[in-house]
C-alpha cells in the first residue's frame, strides 16, 4: 500500500471516527432532554396532584364548617331535640321488643333500671357531617355524591343504633365498663366506621367509571 493510500485510510478513519463521536454526543444530549422533559413532566403531575389535594381538603374543611354553623344555630332553636327523642325511641322500642323493662321519657330513657339520656353525640349527627363533607368535597358527579350521601348517612345511623344497644347492654350487666367503652372504645371504632363507609363509596364510583369505559 503506497503512503497516499495510507494518508487517505487515515484520513477516513479520522471522519468516522469524529462522525461517531458527534453521533455520540448528539444521542446524549436528546437522552439529557428526554431524560430532563419526564422529570418535568413528573414534577408538574406531582403538583397537580398536590394541588387536587389541597383543593379537596379546604373543600372539606369549608362543608364541615358550613353544616357546623348549620348544626349550630338549629341547636340554639331546639330543633334537632326532635332527633335525640327519635333515637331515643327507636332504642327503646328495640329492648321492648326484646322483652326489657323500658320507661322512656323524651331524650331519656330507662332499660331493666338502667338510665341512659340521648344527647346530640348519641345521634351519629357529627360523624354524619364529617362523611357529608367528604363526600361533596371529592371531585364527581352531583348524582353520585347524592347517592354517597344516601347510602351512608342512614349506614351510619344504623351503626349509631347498634352501637347504642350494645352500650346499653354493658352498662346493664357490666357497668363498671360502661365509661371505657363509651368514651375510648366506640368513639374512636366510629371514627373507622365513617372512613370504611366513605372508601366503600368511593370504591363503587370507581367500579361504576371503570365500567363505562
Amino acid at each position: 500500500m503506497s503512503g497516499k493510500e495510507n494518508l487517505s485510510c487515515i484520513f477516513v478513519m479520522v471522519k468516522r471516527g469524529r462522525e461517531m463521536e458527534k453521533r455520540r454526543k448528539v444521542g446524549k444530549r436528546k437522552n439529557i432532554e428526554r431524560d430532563t422533559t419526564h422529570r418535568n413532566i413528573a414534577i408538574v403531575e406531582r403538583a397537580r396532584e398536590m394541588k387536587e389535594a389541597l383543593k379537596y381538603v379546604a373543600l372539606f374543611l369549608a362543608f364541615c364548617l358550613t353544616f357546623y354553623l348549620v348544626y349550630y344555630f338549629l341547636r340554639l332553636g331546639c330543633s334537632l331535640s326532635l332527633l335525640n327523642d327519635m333515637t331515643a325511641l327507636i332504642l327503646g322500642g328495640i329492648f321492648s321488643l326484646c322483652g326489657a323493662n323500658v320507661i322512656l321519657k323524651g331524650a331519656t330513657l330507662s332499660i331493666n333500671g338502667f338510665v341512659l339520656e340521648i344527647i346530640d353525640e348519641c345521634t351519629a349527627v357529627f360523624s354524619s357531617i364529617v362523611y357529608c363533607s367528604a363526600v361533596l368535597a371529592y371531585p364527581t358527579t352531583l348524582k353520585k355524591k347524592c347517592i354517597g350521601i344516601a347510602f351512608g348517612v342512614p349506614a351510619l345511623y344504623t351503626i349509631n343504633i347498634l352501637r347504642l344497644s350494645i352500650l346499653t347492654l354493658i352498662g346493664i350487666y357490666h357497668p363498671e365498663m360502661f365509661e371505657f367503652v363509651h368514651v375510648y372504645l366506640w368513639q374512636a371504632s366510629f371514627i373507622i366506621f365513617v372512613v370504611v363507609i366513605f372508601l366503600l363509596w368511593l370504591n363503587l364510583i370507581k367500579k361504576a367509571e371503570n365500567n363505562l369505559h
